[in-house]
Formats: structure tokens, C-alpha cells, sequence
């Protein structure tokens, strides 16, 4: 019987699909993705408007990043 349970076991499926991303959205990221497909520091920017929900910047993403930096600073 223990013979037919390790028999059972070794069979993998060959057509598994991953579910989400496996890496950041992001232009040139490879961090894991933990929210909305952004790592961590993209997802900030992603909220801040810097990038669009493709992972590409925002086309005034220069003052945008400005603005973004000033207000990390002071805060």
C-alpha cells in the first residue's frame, strides 16, 4: 500500500499556471509584488500618481517626482 501512496505522490501536473505576477510591475523591477502587482516602493509611487496601473511613469512623472520628494522630506 505504502508502494502505491509514493507512486501517487510523484505525479506532478504539467500544466500549472501561476495565478499573479511574479515580479513588480515596475519598469525594470524584479521584487516580489505585495500589493496591486507593485513592490513596495512602486506601490507608494503608484498611489503618488508616478506610475500607471502598467508599471510605466505617469507622463509628467518629472514634477510629480518633484513634488513626491519634497513632501517625503519634510515629512
Amino acid at each position: 500500500m505504502s508502494e502505491e501512496k509514493k507512486k501517487h505522490e510523484k505525479q506532478v501536473p504539467n500544466n500549472v499556471v501561476p495565478l499573479g505576477p511574479t515580479k513588480c510591475c515596475g519598469e525594470g523591477c524584479n521584487k516580489k509584488p505585495e500589493k496591486a502587482g507593485f513592490c513596495a516602493e512602486h506601490f507608494e509611487w503608484f498611489k503618488a500618481g508616478l506610475l500607471t496601473k502598467e508599471g510605466m511613469k505617469a507622463a509628467d512623472f518629472e514634477k510629480k517626482h518633484y513634488h513626491f520628494m519634497r513632501a517625503k522630506k519634510s515629512a
